[in-house]
Parts: C-alpha cells; structure tokens; sequence
C-alpha cells in the first residue's frame, strides 16, 4: 500500500492522496474511471444585483456557466443560505445578537468582529456583509437565467446562525461539513471544477477544501467574478500553490470531454501536487483576518 502510494519515494503520504485512493481503489482493475463535476458556487441574485451586488457585473458569467454545465458528468449548485438573523451580518451585530469580544455600538460592513466560543465551534474572527441570501427569499434564490435543473445536486452553506461557510466543503472552523463530500463520493465524481461568486471568498475556499478532500481540482476563471480585483494575483498564487489548476471555460469543457479511463497510480500522482493545500488554506484565513 505505501509502495503504491508513495508515488515521490519521501517516505509519506498525503491525506489527500490517501482520501482518493481509498475512495477509489478496486482491486480488481488498476484504473479508474474519471467522472467530472461542475460545481457552481453562490451564483444567486443577491451577489448580482442584490444587496451585495458584485461590482464587476457578474451577469457576464451566467451565459459562461450555462454553455459549459451539458459537459460535465454532474453538476452541484452551491447555495448561500442564511436565516435572517446571522452571525456574518452587520445589522446582526448593531442589534448585539451574538457574543463578541469587541465593544462598539456601531459595526461596519467588511469590518470584523471576534465571536466568542460556543458549543458548536470555537472562537474566531468574522467579517461582516449586509444581509444576504436569507433563507426563502428572492435575493437567496438563483437568477432566472441561470439554468438549473431538477438532477442538479444542491448544497446549503451558512444555514446555522452562528458560524458562517464560505467554502461549499465545510463552514469556517471546520466544524460542520456541508455533506458535500459525501455527495460526490456517492456519485464516483474524481475531478470537480469550481466557478461563480467571488473568487476571492467562496470560490476559493471550496477550491481548497476541494484538493485537501482528494478531489482533482479546477478553478474556472472567466465562470468566476471576485469581490475586488485586487485581490485577483494573491488568490491565483494561493491556489496554484494548493495545486488547484487555472482553466478557462474552454479548457475545461475540452478535458471534460476528454478520456475517462486513467491508471489510478497517474491520478494519484497528481493529487501529490495538491499536499499542500491544508496549509495553503490555513495561512490564507489567517492573512486575510490579518489584513481585512
């Protein structure tokens, strides 16, 4: 097993690679069969023309979106979902709804507070939105553009009022897991490609989450739209970093139709690039409460 798995000769094994291979191996057949997923992440009305409208006119990715999803094996919408009163909302804090360490009658969009710790998850910084994606209403559902269908896997994030979930994965302590994982497992999915809203947050987060479950990883960039452009160079450089690979729209569409029988020793020298990830993810929540 560790011959196998060793692929570099350094003595270890990543988790990612070791997730991947007990999810695929079969002893019988030294290949796999490679099954891709587009996974569409917070493309809903309040990150489009809502209260936090994108401010690079995120209606552009939706025709991308809706070109691309009839080549990949599955598809996964990713929801946003609050209840209206939620942890990661500044009229949450002004109306002091939850316990935090700061002491400021008046709070801030994008500013940040510490929530202190509860029984669900520890103590940890928290940036603050104006309320979005309420659950049940039309900022929290998907434009009407956007094709959605009935054999689409769906995905809930940020539904406890406590802790907020960037990533599709899991939420921001990694104290819940979304059931995402499971989902692509049940399915046989290896290879999954993220696009939608922001790059720079959600996206990305699930990207990482992505690689460090032992999912071969891409990020679509011209299906993806960030909250400040700014951070466009450090977001790029952190996932490649990760192993995340950076694809256009026809770049993926063109190795979703590509082979689908791989040796299964190939993929999993693949997902050796994506060691680490863990880390990559841990420094880039740690930079950016630092620098919010």
């Amino acid at each position: 097993l560790m011959e196998s798995l060793d692929l570099n000769q350094d003595g270890r094994v990543g988790l990612n690679e070791l997730r991947a291979f007990l999810r695929l191996y079969n002893p019988s057949t030294k290949d796999i069969t490679v099954k891709t997923a587009l996974i569409i992440i917070d493309v809903q009305n309040d990150f489009i023309t809502g209260s936090l409208a994108n401010p690079y006119d995120a209606t552009t990715i939706v025709p991308v979106i809706n070109g691309m999803r009839d080549r990949f094996d599955v598809v996964v919408i990713s929801y946003d979902w609050h209840p209206h009163d939620h942890c990661s909302f500044t009229a949450s804090h002004n109306a002091k709804l939850f316990p935090i360490k700061e002491t400021s009658d008046k709070f801030e969009d994008f500013g940040l507070v510490t929530l202190l710790a509860d029984q669900d998850r520890a103590e940890h910084q928290q940036m603050l939105f104006p309320r979005h994606a309420v659950q049940g209403t039309e900022g929290g559902c998907c434009p009407p553009d956007l094709v959605v269908k009935d054999s689409d896997l769906r995905v809930y994030k940020g539904t406890k009022p406590n802790i907020d979930s960037f990533s599709a994965f899991f939420d921001n302590c990694k104290a819940n897991d979304t059931g995402l994982t499971k989902m692509l497992e049940d399915v046989g999915v290896t290879d999954c490609y993220y696009c939608g809203l922001v790059t720079d947050i959600c996206v990305k987060s699930t990207a990482l989450h992505g690689v460090e479950a032992g999912f071969r990883s891409y990020f679509i960039e011209d299906a993806s739209k960030p909250l400040d452009e700014a951070n466009l160079p450090q977001t790029r450089q952190e996932l490649s970093a990760a192993g995340v690979h950076l694809v256009s729209a026809q770049e993926a569409c063109d190795m979703a139709a590509g082979s689908k029988a791989m040796a299964l020793r190939d993929y999993l020298s693949q997902l050796a690039k994506q060691r680490n990830a863990k880390a990559v993810h841990a420094h880039t929540q740690s930079h950016a409460h630092a620098h919010a």
